[in-house]
């Protein structure tokens, strides 16, 4: 798995909850308010019971990281979400999640890389950014901030389990939806994702999730998956 994927999977997509089983995650939430304020539980809530509703997601995003003393580098690109699954496309690569199974493919290079997928700790995958806040953090409502002329809710997650990063923070709009995620890390590093457009429940069909070798002849495969390591 190259750096740049690892970023992605490592920040983003450690990402979007599945919908049938947010609504298990939404009672540990509650079950932390002696810990987290009532305002911000109160929002979550509302995001929850909106994101539940969805059972297919797209959406572009910008992803923007400054580091201390240096330019800030910005990138886009664009998510399927289903259920478990995802695609992703995002600094010139494509890459599928069928739950199980994932491939990173460079086009550029002609290269498709197979692994088994299996989700990072502290880690925030594709099908979790829209969720994140439902597990695992301590919340904090930090009140309205304006920007492009529109207001947004903010609110900040502090990761109750030890993390390589210090917090997080959402910008949830009128309508309940998250419109941007920063992550903030202890070296001063910020990585914000911002969602440009949002596209629910469009019909996906599963194989869109999943790369498939023919067409990609002269595509070098590697592969390494348990069951291709066991031969």
């Amino acid at each position: 798995m190259n750096v740049k994927f690892s970023v992605i999977v490592g920040l983003f997509f450690g990402g979007i909850m599945t919908s049938n089983v947010a609504f298990a995650q939404t009672q540990e939430v509650a079950a932390d308010k002696g810990q987290s304020d009532a305002k911000s539980q109160e929002i979550l809530k509302k995001v929850t019971k909106l994101y539940q509703g969805y059972k297919t997601i797209t959406a572009s995003f910008t992803i923007t990281t400054t580091a201390v003393n240096k330019k800030p580098v910005v990138s886009k690109g664009t998510v399927w979400i289903k259920g478990n699954k995802f695609k992703l496309n995002y600094a010139n690569q494509e890459i599928f999640c069928n739950g199980v199974t994932i491939w990173t493919y460079s086009p550029d290079d002609q290269e498709v890389t197979i692994e088994d997928y299996k989700k990072r700790d502290n880690s925030i995958t594709p099908n979790e950014i829209f969720t994140v806040y439902q597990k695992g953090y301590k919340s904090k409502y930090e009140g309205p901030t304006t920007e492009g002329g529109k207001v947004h809710d903010v609110v900040r997650l502090v990761p109750k389990k030890k993390a390589n990063y210090a917090y997080l923070k959402l910008e949830i709009d009128n309508s309940y939806k998250i419109n941007k995620v920063v992550q903030h890390y202890k070296n001063g590093t910020e990585v914000s994702i911002e969602m440009n457009k949002l596209t629910p429940n469009t019909a996906i069909k599963d194989d869109f999730f999943q790369w498939v070798e023919a067409g990609h002849s002269d595509v070098t495969v590697v592969d390494l998956t348990k069951s291709k390591k066991k031969k």
